[in-house]
């Protein structure tokens, strides 16, 4: 093998070694992206629940099961949902930060039954009317 030969493919085998590192990484935030994707689920059918984010059923389906990844659009929509920004949001998949207080409160009350959110609603308004 030749020098220039050898050189190119030591480089790809660099390029390959640095792919599957990113790819493990991945796989982590598609884990906590599926995680997070099951909570805000919750008891709702995949089909309304797709419906609500804008994608396919299968396409939650796959996600939940780690045999998708989101696209740009859907991860800020979820982040939108969450209540924080991209940015933030895919830096918490890539476990380089915490969500805040109210983005966990957020995401509980996302995931609430109607019928729980409904007693929730009425305690808000309660407290609203007697400050």
């Amino acid at each position: 093998m030749e020098s220039t030969e050898y050189l190119n493919f030591c480089m790809l085998e660099a390029q390959h070694c640095q792919n599957h590192q990113k790819h493990r990484m991945d796989v982590q935030a598609r884990e906590k992206f599926a995680e997070i994707i099951s909570q805000m689920r919750g008891e709702r059918s995949y089909r309304s629940f797709a419906k609500f984010l804008g994608v396919s059923h299968p396409t939650i389906k796959a996600w939940e099961n780690l045999e998708g990844i989101p696209d740009k659009e859907s991860l800020e929509r979820v982040a939108r949902l969450r209540g924080e920004s991209l940015e933030d949001f895919q830096e918490f998949l890539e476990g380089s930060r915490q969500p805040s207080k109210l983005q966990n409160l957020v995401q509980q009350v996302r995931t609430i039954p109607d019928d729980e959110l409904a007693i929730i609603l009425r305690a808000i308004a309660d407290r609203i009317e007697n400050s």
